[in-house]
C-alpha cells in the first residue's frame, strides 16, 4: 500500500503542479509537492478549487489509501528513497537530487492512466480487506467470549469466559442499503418558505417565538463584507464549511429545526450535528413533534449516538425528569435508548448474566467454530438485525433527519456491516455514513466542535500498570512475542526482542518507582503540590529549559541559549553522533575548560540510569545518588537544596522516558511484519503512532507529524492505581472542521458536501481552540438581543489584601476560594434585593458563579456560608460520575444543594437556591435558563476565577501550536512552500513554549494573547446566559489576577494590545460588526484602567 501510494502522489504531482526542469525532454518535480497531496492540506492550495473533477477525485481518493504515517514528510522521503533504491521503480521516473526527481516526457502524457490504474489497485486492495473484517454469523454450535467485569477484591478487572449454546433458525436479514451518495452540489432555500413553516408551527403550539426569531435573524443577517442579505434565498454551497454567526439567543436551533424540516418538505434528508447526547434526545423529540404537526407523520428521525452508551443515557435521562415529576417525558427517554441483551438468555455462566453491562457486549467476538473450514474465528451475534442496541444505526437508509452529537460524527462507528453502492462495508464511521446520507449537514456550536476535536487529538496506550492482573499494551506484546517470535525471520527477531524488552522493563519500572515515591512526579511549578489522585501529562522536553539554566547557572531573568538545550539534550542520546565535544560544548560560567568533562560524566550517568546493572534495578541501585554526585561540580553552590533535589529528580524521570519512547518507536517500524506473524498486541501500539486509529485527510497539523508524550497517574493513597501510558498529540481540528464538506467529503463518498456550521463566537482571530480558520459567511450583529455590560469587582480578604486565585496552588488556592467566598457574600445578598425589589428584575433574581473546577465551586460555597450566607439559598454544580461512582452512605452530604452537571437548567426551578456556582465549561454553553417568552432568568454572572488553561494539557498545546502557526500564514501560489512555513512557525512556537516558563505572566506575550482571545469566547459565552430575551446582562470579573497591574499581565491591558493587533491585521471592523455592544463592553472595561 505505501509503495503504490507513494509511485501515485509522485505521478499525481508531476502531473499538477508547474515542471521545474529547463529540458523539454523531461519533466522535474519536487519530493515536497508530492508529499503536500498527501498531506491532506489541500485548503492550503489556491489552486485546488480550479482542478477539474477527475484530478480533484484522483487527490482525494489517494489521499483515502495513504498510510498515515506517508503525510509525516520524512517518512514520505524515506519513501522515495525506497522506492527509488528498489528494483520496482517505476518506467520512466529517476530521482535527480534529494529535493527533486523526473519523469520522462513519454511518461508525463499518461501520467492519469498511470495514476488511474494504482488508484484501481488500491481500491481492489481496500475492498479486499474490508471483507477480510466480514464475521459470519453464530447461528448454531457452541461459542465462548472473555468478558471484562469490575473485581473490587482486586486491582484491575477480572475476566470471565462466557459460553454460549445456540441453535439459532439461519434467517439473512436485509443489510441497510445507504445506495449511492447524495448528490447536492448547492441547495436555495426560500426564506418565505421557512416563514410559513415557522408560522404553521407557531398557530399549532399557540406560541410565537420561531416566527418571531426568523424575522429578526433575516432582517439584521449580514454577507462577510457588510451587506445585508437582500436575496429572497438563502444559498448553501457544498465545499468548505459555511459559517453563520448569531449570538447567544438569536434563534439558530430555531433555523436549524425548519431547515431541516424544510429539507423533508422537500425530499432532502438533513444531519444535524449538536454538542451532547442530551441534545440529541431534545431535537429528535422536538422534531418529531414539530414534523406531526405538519402532516409528514412518515417522516424518519434517528437519533444516533454510540449504541455502547446508549441504556447509560437512557438512565441519566429518565432519571432527570422523573426528579423533575416529567413522568411523560421519562418514560418516552427511556423508550428511545434503552435496550435488552438476548444472548443473556444463552449464556450457561450464570454470572455472565449476572454480571452484564449494558454498553460492554462484544457483539462480534463470540469465538467458534467455522462450519466450512473448521477453523477457530470470531462471529456475530445472530440477532444484531433486530437488537435495540442497533436500531438507530439500522434505521439510517430510512431517516429523513439525523441528529448525532459532536463526538460521535467525529470518532463514532456503525457496529453493524452496511451496503454501500453495493458493497459490502464493515466498521464504516459515522462520519462517512452522514456524508453519505444527508444532502445538508448543520453543525451547531460549530466552534465548540472544533475545540472538541482537539480534545479528542490526544491517544493513549497503557504501557505498564502496578499490580494490576489487566495486562498493559507492553505486557501483551512481550507474552506475543515469546509465543510466535519463531514465525519471523531470525534477524528481525533478535532486532525486535531487546526493543520490546527493554520498554517493559523500563516501563515498569518507571511505575514501580513512582508507586513508592521513588520517581517524582513533580515540576518546577509545584513543588509543594500532593494530591490523592493526580493525572498528568508527563512531555520528556517539558523542563528542559528549567533544567538547562540551572546546569549553565543562568540568571533567572534570563533564557538558556539554543546551544546549552541542544547539549542538553544530548546527554540522554547514546548514539556516536551525541558525543560531547569541547568544540561543541558551550561554556558553564566558573567551570570553563572543565565543562565538557563534567557534562561528559553525567551523561554517562544518565545513560546507566536505564540499563540493568548487575540485575539491579537502576533507580534502586542508587541512580539519584550517582546523578547528584555527577550534577555538584555543575551547580552554582549558592543553588538550594530543593532546586538540586527538584533537578536531579527530573534528569532521572527525563532519562527513562526518552529511553521508552525511543524503543516503541522503532519496535512499531515494524508493525507489519509482527501483525503477519500474528502478534497482534503491537496493532494498537502501531496504529497510534501511525494512522491514530481514524483516517483524516489531514491526519496532523502545522507541525507535520505528531508529538508523544507520557500519561502518568499515581495515586499516594492507593498506589496500586500507579500507571504510565504513551500518549500521542495528532490531528488538525483547524483543517478538519474547514475541509469536512470539501476534501473529507469527497474522499469518502465522492461528493462535496454542504456543511453549515452555527455558532456565536466562531471567529475571534487569536483564538486557539474556537477560532475556526474559515471566516463567517454571514452574520448577525450582536446588537439584537440584549446587550452586556462587563464590571470588575475588586475583592478583599480580612487582612484587606486582594483575593487571587489564579496562580496559586495547593492549600493557598483552597484558602483563596474560601476567601473568595466570603467576600462575595455581601455583594451577592446586596444584588439579589436589587433584582428582587425591581418589577423589571424580579423574575430573574438570580446570580451565576462560574469558577474553572468542582473543587473550587465548593469551596466558594463553604466561604459563603461562613460568611453568613442561608445553605438552602445556594446550589453547586457536581460531576454526574461522583453519583453513581460513589455510593451515597460514603460521601459526606454538602450542606448546599447539589445540581448534576448536565441538569444545571433546573436551577432556576429551584425551590430555594438563588446562586447557582458551577465550572466555566458547562457554565458558559448551552444553558437555556429562561422563562416562557425567551427571557433570561439569571439576573447577574460573576467569574470568580481567571480561567487559564493548563499548558500540559496535550489538547492546549496542539491548539495553540496550530492556532499561531496558520495565524502567522502567508498565502502563495506555492502550496509546498506554505507547508513549509506552516512546520517552521509551528516548531518554533513549540520550541519556544518548551523554552518558557509555564506560568501565564512568563509565558510569550503572543501566547498570553492566545489564550486572552479564548477567555474572550468563554466571557462573550458566559454573558449570553443573562442577555438573553433582550435583556441587559452584567457580568463581574471578581479574581485579583483580572486587574493586578503589576504583574503585566492584567486583563485591562492584555485587551488592548489584541485590540491593537486586530486593527494592525485589518481584522478589527469584521469583530466590531459581529460582536458589537458586547465588544465595546469589553473594550470601555480595558480602557477604565489604562496603566501608565
Amino acid at each position: 500500500m505505501q509503495r503504490l501510494s507513494t509511485v501515485a502522489a509522485l505521478a499525481l504531482a508531476a502531473r499538477l503542479f508547474p515542471d521545474r526542469s529547463d529540458n523539454s525532454f523531461r519533466h522535474a518535480t519536487a519530493i515536497r509537492d508530492a508529499h503536500f497531496l498527501v498531506s491532506g492540506h489541500t485548503h492550503l492550495w489556491n489552486g485546488y478549487p480550479d482542478l477539474s473533477s477527475e484530478d480533484t477525485r484522483r487527490v482525494t481518493r489517494l489521499l483515502l489509501h495513504r498510510t498515515g504515517r506517508l503525510a509525516i514528510l520524512s517518512a514520505f522521503r524515506r519513501a522515495v528513497e525506497e522506492l527509488f533504491n528498489s528494483t520496482e521503480i517505476p518506467e520512466g521516473f529517476a530521482l535527480l537530487d534529494d529535493e527533486l526527481y523526473l519523469v520522462t516526457e513519454s511518461v508525463h502524457q499518461r501520467l492519469a492512466a498511470l495514476v488511474n490504474e494504482i488508484l484501481e489497485v488500491l481500491d481492489d486492495r481496500a475492498a479486499s480487506l474490508d471483507e477480510g473484517r466480514s464475521r459470519p454469523l453464530a447461528f448454531e454450535g457452541h461459542f465462548r467470549i472473555g468478558t471484562q467485569i469490575p473485581d473490587p477484591s482486586r486491582p484491575g478487572n477480572g475476566v470471565i469466559q462466557a459460553h454460549y449454546v445456540l441453535d439459532v433458525p439461519h434467517v439473512e436479514t436485509p443489510l441497510p442499503d445507504f445506495g449511492k451518495p447524495r448528490e447536492c452540489p448547492m441547495l436555495s432555500v426560500p426564506v418565505e418558505a421557512l416563514r410559513s413553516i415557522a408560522e404553521s408551527l407557531d398557530r399549532a403550539f399557540g406560541q410565537s417565538h420561531r416566527r418571531q426569531s426568523l424575522n429578526r435573524l433575516f432582517q439584521y443577517i449580514r454577507h462577510a463584507d457588510g451587506s445585508l442579505l437582500t436575496e429572497k434565498d438563502l444559498v448553501l454551497n457544498a465545499g468548505l464549511i459555511r459559517v453563520l454567526s448569531a449570538c447567544t439567543g438569536s434563534g439558530k436551533s430555531v433555523l436549524a429545526k425548519l431547515l431541516a424540516e424544510w429539507g423533508v418538505l422537500n425530499g432532502y434528508v438533513t444531519g444535524i450535528v449538536v454538542p451532547r447526547n442530551d441534545s440529541v434526545l431534545a431535537f429528535t423529540h422536538a422534531l418529531r413533534v414539530e414534523l406531526k404537526e405538519l402532516g409528514r407523520t412518515d417522516a424518519v428521525v434517528v437519533p444516533l449516538i454510540s449504541p455502547n452508551s446508549m441504556q447509560a443515557e437512557a438512565e441519566k435521562a429518565a432519571r432527570s425528569h422523573l426528579e423533575e415529576g416529567r413522568l411523560d417525558e421519562a418514560d418516552q427517554a427511556f423508550s428511545e435508548f434503552a435496550y435488552g441483551c438476548g444472548m443473556q438468555a444463552r449464556s450457561t455462566n450464570t454470572q455472565d448474566v449476572d454480571l452484564w453491562q449494558p454498553g460492554r457486549e462484544r457483539c462480534s467476538d463470540f469465538v467458534g467454530i467455522d462450519a466450512d473450514t473448521g477453523e477457530v474465528r470470531r462471529h456475530r451475534c445472530p440477532w444484531y438485525a433486530h437488537c435495540g442496541k442497533h436500531r438507530h444505526q439500522l434505521a439510517l437508509d430510512s431517516a429523513s433527519i439525523i441528529v448525532t452529537n459532536h463526538i460521535n460524527l467525529m470518532s463514532g462507528r456503525l457496529h453493524v456491516p452496511v451496503l454501500a453502492e453495493g458493497k459490502l462495508r464493515n466498521h464504516m464511521s459515522v462520519e462517512e455514513a452522514l456524508l453519505r446520507l444527508t444532502h445538508l449537514l448543520l453543525i451547531d456550536e460549530a466552534d465548540a466542535f472544533q475545540a472538541t476535536g482537539f480534545a479528542k487529538s490526544a491517544h493513549h496506550v497503557t504501557l505498564a500498570r502496578y499490580g494490576s492482573r489487566q495486562p498493559s499494551a507492553l505486557q501483551e506484546l512481550h507474552d506475543q512475542f515469546s509465543v510466535r517470535a519463531g514465525a519471523l525471520m531470525y534477524e528481525l527477531e533478535r532486532y525486535i526482542h531487546p526493543k520490546i524488552t527493554q520498554a517493559r522493563f523500563l516501563s515498569e519500572s518507571y511505575v514501580s518507582n513512582a508507586a513508592n515515591g521513588r520517581i517524582a512526579q513533580r515540576g518546577p511549578n509545584e513543588r509543594n503540590r500532593q494530591q490523592l489522585a493526580r493525572r498528568r501529562l508527563i512531555i520528556p522536553r517539558r523542563w528542559d529549559a528549567w533544567c538547562t539554566a540551572r546546569l549553565w547557572r543562568t540568571p533567572e531573568d534570563s533564557s538558556p541559549t539554543h546551544e546549552q538545550i541542544d547539549t542538553f539534550r544530548k546527554l540522554f542520546n547514546p548514539s556516536e553522533e551525541a558525543q560531547l565535544t569541547e568544540a561543541t560544548v558551550p561554556a558553564i560560567p566558573g567551570l570553563d575548560d572543565s565543562s565538557q568533562d563534567h557534562l561528559t560524566r553525567l551523561r554517562s550517568e544518565l545513560l546507566d540510569t536505564t540499563a540493568l546493572r548487575e540485575g539491579a534495578d537502576p533507580v534502586f541501585d542508587g541512580a539519584h545518588a550517582r546523578i547528584a554526585t555527577a550534577t555538584t561540580p555543575l551547580l552554582d553552590p549558592a543553588l538550594d537544596d530543593d532546586d538540586r533535589e527538584l533537578l536531579v529528580d527530573l534528569l532521572v524521570r527525563r532519562a527513562y522516558l526518552e529511553q521508552i519512547r525511543a524503543q516503541i518507536e522503532y519496535v512499531t517500524r515494524f508493525g507489519t511484519s509482527l501483525k503477519a506473524s500474528g502478534i497482534t498486541a503491537a496493532n494498537q501500539l502501531a496504529e497510534m503512532l501511525d494512522d491514530n486509529k481514524q483516517w483524516h485527510a489531514a491526519p496532523y497539523g502545522p507541525l507535520g507529524a505528531p508529538v508523544f508524550g507520557f500519561t502518568a497517574i499515581h495515586d499516594i493513597e492507593d498506589k496500586h492505581r500507579t500507571e504510565l501510558a504513551l500518549t500521542s498529540f495528532a490531528g488538525d481540528p483547524h483543517a478538519y472542521t474547514a475541509q469536512l464538506g470539501d476534501t473529507t467529503a469527497l474522499a469518502l463518498c465522492g461528493q462535496r458536501r454542504i456543511v453549515l456550521g452555527l455558532s456565536a463566537t466562531a471567529h475571534m482571530p487569536g483564538g486557539t481552540m474556537h477560532h475556526l480558520i474559515t471566516p463567517p459567511t454571514w452574520y448577525v450583529p450582536d446588537d439584537i438581543t440584549g446587550s452586556l455590560v462587563l464590571k470588575s469587582l475588586p475583592l478583599v480578604d480580612e487582612r484587606n489584601n486582594p483575593i487571587r486565585i489564579s496562580g496559586t496552588s495547593d492549600i493557598h488556592r483552597d484558602q483563596a476560594h474560601q476567601q473568595m467566598g466570603r467576600a462575595l457574600w455581601s455583594h451577592i445578598v446586596q444584588h439579589l434585593k436589587k433584582l428582587g425589589s425591581r418589577a423589571s428584575t424580579a423574575h430573574r433574581a438570580r446570580i451565576l458563579v462560574a469558577c474553572t473546577s468542582y473543587v473550587g465551586a465548593g469551596q466558594l460555597a463553604e466561604g459563603m456560608i461562613s460568611a453568613g450566607a442561608d445553605p438552602d439559598s445556594i446550589a453547586v454544580a457536581a460531576r454526574v460520575e461522583s453519583e453513581s461512582a460513589v455510593p451515597a452512605h460514603f460521601r459526606r452530604r454538602p450542606a448546599w444543594h447539589e445540581i448534576p452537571s448536565d441538569a444545571l437548567e433546573r436551577f432556576p426551578h429551584h425551590n430555594s437556591a438563588k446562586i447557582l456556582i458551577a465550572p466555566l465549561a458547562i457554565a458558559e454553553r448551552g444553558l437555556n435558563m429562561v422563562d416562557h417568552n425567551g427571557r433570561s432568568l439569571v439576573g447577574e454572572v460573576i467569574l470568580a476565577v481567571r480561567p487559564i488553561p493548563l499548558m500540559d494539557e496535550p489538547a492546549q498545546l496542539l491548539a495553540l501550536i496550530s492556532s499561531r502557526a496558520y495565524s502567522a500564514l502567508s498565502r502563495s501560489q506555492d502550496p509546498a512552500e506554505m507547508l513549509r512555513e506552516l512546520s517552521r512557525t509551528s516548531s518554533a512556537v513549540h520550541e519556544e513554549l518548551f523554552r518558557s516558563h509555564h506560568f501565564f505572566q512568563s509565558l510569550p506575550n503572543q501566547v498570553r494573547l492566545s489564550i486572552v482571545a479564548e477567555m474572550l469566547i468563554g466571557i462573550i459565552q458566559l454573558g449570553g446566559r443573562v442577555r438573553r430575551g433582550g435583556d441587559q446582562g452584567v457580568l463581574y470579573l471578581a479574581d485579583h489576577a483580572f486587574h493586578n497591574t503589576a504583574s503585566g499581565s492584567d486583563l485591562p491591558r492584555l485587551i488592548r494590545e489584541l485590540r491593537h493587533g486586530w486593527a494592525k491585521t485589518g481584522q478589527l471592523e469584521l469583530l466590531q460588526n459581529i460582536y458589537g455592544n458586547t465588544l465595546t463592553a469589553i473594550f470601555n472595561f480595558a480602557d477604565e484602567r489604562t496603566n501608565h
